[in-house]
């Protein structure tokens, strides 16, 4: 890799703009260009919508080493206040030239920064962005690609971390602020003296970056893909983060306060089975109560006599109760398995005798309070923590979130919503409601839309397999269709999912499985994990039919029928593997690089790791690349302004709006 960028560039100049007159001198420099970086100093990292305590702190904007300026404005010390100009007075000046649509403007994580832009009133509105970060990503997705991590190992300079910036704010000035000693400050406690040589540099040291990237992209074949999908792709999740999604805030409080109702009234129920008071949290504990486990104590254990007598009292107290369960699963150390796995396989089992039955009905209880305590703490409580001023959730959405491509979401993840039963108490995605039309004046509804089998239809794309695009081509259940090849099944593909749901549910995971590279020990462990419908290929039947001493032979008779079903899956995946030994790298639909370093590496868990992404990464990466052009396309489509429609939240291969 040729290089592109300087060694070691420090700015020559750094002036602070103090005054009106600085101000319009810079103003009238920066009319005549074409391009410049720029960054921004909060008080926060909640800047996606209007947000009572946010505070800009400065902004600070380079075009080269003798070009290199930081506005401060909400410095909040007093040896400041002399020193800064008005919010409105910069943003009148500095307006005009952020909001020219003939510039290119260059950041990283430049999102952010847009954002902290539109709270002052500025808006963005070229096509023309640089992020540094992202490009960073799209030429190396295996690498730290953050700003400092790059001036490190593309300019081989050591920038100052915001950290350090943080530890000149003295304890009597957090005192002052009403913090404690040991509480980390905020940028607007700092001095300008102190702050403005990191701002200034963080401007400067994206605009050499951006030097050498423009020139590394076309090096690495990436620029057609960077500029015309992923810079787009900016603007389009920057206005998806901006519109938020409105919460039934009412409603969401009530939940909050019923679910601690709920959460109490399980744990009351939960001791009344149990018949002694233990802590529920406790694997040793819980253990003790489900399996009778009372081990002996380490020598260790022996010489803490006072702490050791205490839990030996309590461990046989509970022991005493014990529901005596054959024990499921073990961990690594030999004791019982208490895990979310075991609790659901204990659950689905019957006993005649009473006090099991207890057990049965405590398993089901404490499997309910954990998910509802979680249910609590992750999407009912962080979420109310996490709303804005105009009581919306405001995610922010990261274009290099995952090395596939794949986006993801943060603050709070609305990617990850549970999905309820339709009897259960707490549907938390029902607390997501549509805004208020302003022309219409009527509440809009919420539309989910996603593509149809997207992955699938990658790998049918790909292989060319006969059986795969006849499957698409006739309108075939997918899952369906696998069903009745890996199980001989009396019916067509499309009555598979009413007449055998369970075995369609299974081709489902032996789709995805082997797509991915899954071997057979992985796709029996699976199927018989499957928390909706397991099956246990190790079972008597199975291992008569196919005459196979154990559940993985089984699933590896599975393996050999799907890849004699669709050989063009296995030709593919052999191509697949043998262009990733070549050349390090394959690719999704659009050129995208996936570059698979430990490809051909003598640790051979390293090596197959790596033959597994080189498939997935051209199916899932494909199917990454095609959402965000469909939602870029979306973006730009007039139908959607004229109807006052847009997106809110990318879910993979599902758009909601």
């Amino acid at each position: 890799m040729s290089n592109f960028f300087r060694v070691r560039p420090e700015r020559e100049t750094g002036e602070i703009i103090t005054s009106l007159s600085a101000l319009k001198r810079l103003v009238k420099k920066m009319r005549k260009l074409e391009e410049f970086a720029f960054d921004t100093e909060t008080n926060t990292l909640q800047v996606i919508a209007d947000n009572e305590n946010f505070l800009i702190v400065g902004i600070s904007i380079s075009w080269g080493k003798w070009n290199n300026y930081y506005i401060p404005l909400g410095h909040r010390r007093e040896e400041d206040f002399e020193n800064q100009l008005e919010v409105d007075t910069v943003v009148s000046y500095l307006k005009p030239i952020f909001e020219r649509e003939d510039i290119r403007i260059i950041g990283a994580n430049i999102k952010f920064d847009m954002h902290v832009m539109k709270r002052i009133g500025i808006s963005i509105k070229t096509k023309d962005l640089f992020d540094v970060v992202i490009a960073s990503w799209i030429c190396d997705e295996n690498t730290p690609n953050g700003l400092k991590e790059n001036t490190v190992a593309k300019l081989h300079f050591p920038q100052t971390h915001f950290g350090e910036v943080l530890e000149t704010v003295p304890k009597e000035v957090k005192k002052q602020f009403g913090l404690k000693s040991n509480s980390k400050p905020t940028a607007d406690l700092v001095l300008i003296e102190d702050l403005a040589p990191y701002a200034l540099d963080d401007a400067y040291y994206t605009w050499e970056l951006y030097i050498g990237f423009m020139s590394l992209l076309e090096e690495e074949k990436m620029d057609k893909v960077y500029y015309k999908s992923y810079v787009p792709f900016i603007h389009t999740l920057f206005n998806m983060e901006e519109q938020g999604v409105t919460v039934d805030f009412d409603k969401l409080k009530q939940m909050q306060k019923d679910i601690a109702v709920d959460i109490d009234q399980l744990n009351y129920e939960l001791t009344e089975l149990a018949g002694v008071e233990i802590n529920f949290g406790s694997t040793k504990q819980l253990s003790a109560l489900l399996f009778g486990y009372n081990p002996m104590p380490q020598e260790s254990e022996k010489n803490y006599d006072s702490k050791y007598e205490k839990w030996e009292e309590v461990n046989d107290k509970i022991v005493s109760h014990s529901f005596k369960f054959k024990v499921v699963e073990k961990t690594a150390t030999g004791n019982p398995a208490t895990g979310s796995s075991v609790l659901w396989k204990l659950s689905k089992m019957t006993y005649a005798t009473k006090r099991k039955q207890e057990g049965i009905q405590f398993v089901k209880k404490l499997m309910e309070v954990k998910k509802l305590s979680k249910l609590k703490s992750a999407f009912i409580d962080g979420l109310l923590e996490q709303l804005y001023t105009d009581k919306k959730a405001h995610p922010s959405f990261n274009i290099i979130g995952t090395d596939s491509g794949r986006i993801s979401c943060s603050s709070p993840n609305l990617q990850q919503l549970p999905k309820a039963e339709e009897d259960d108490k707490y549907q938390i995605r029902s607390i997501f409601i549509g805004s208020i039309d302003p022309v219409t004046k009527k509440r809009k509804k919420i539309i989910a839309c996603d593509f149809s089998n997207l992955e699938m239809r990658c790998l049918a794309h790909f292989s060319r397999d006969k059986n795969l695009l006849e499957m698409f081509r006739e309108g075939y259940d997918t899952h369906g269709s696998t069903a009745v090849n890996m199980f001989e099944l009396d019916c067509t593909p499309n009555e598979a999912k009413k007449k055998y749901p369970h075995l369609r549910q299974a081709a489902k995971i032996i789709n995805f499985m082997l797509m991915y590279g899954g071997g057979a020990p992985t796709l029996y462990d699976t199927l018989k994990n499957d928390p909706y419908s397991p099956i246990d290929l190790g079972e008597k039947h199975y291992l008569e039919q196919y005459h196979c001493k154990d559940g993985v032979e089984v699933a590896q008779v599975y393996i050999d029928k799907y890849f004699k079903s669709y050989s063009g899956v296995a030709d593919f995946m052999k191509k697949q593997r043998r262009f990733a030994h070549k050349y390090g790298f394959v690719y999704t639909i659009l050129k995208r690089k996936r570059r698979l370093p430990d490809i051909n590496s003598h640790d051979m868990r390293k090596m197959s790791y790596c033959e597994r992404l080189a498939v997935n990464s051209a199916i899932q990466g494909t199917a990454a690349d095609l959402t965000m052009n469909a939602q870029n396309r979306m973006m730009n489509d007039p139908w959607f302004n004229e109807h006052r429609a847009y997106m809110m939240v990318q879910v993979h291969d599902r758009l909601v709006g």
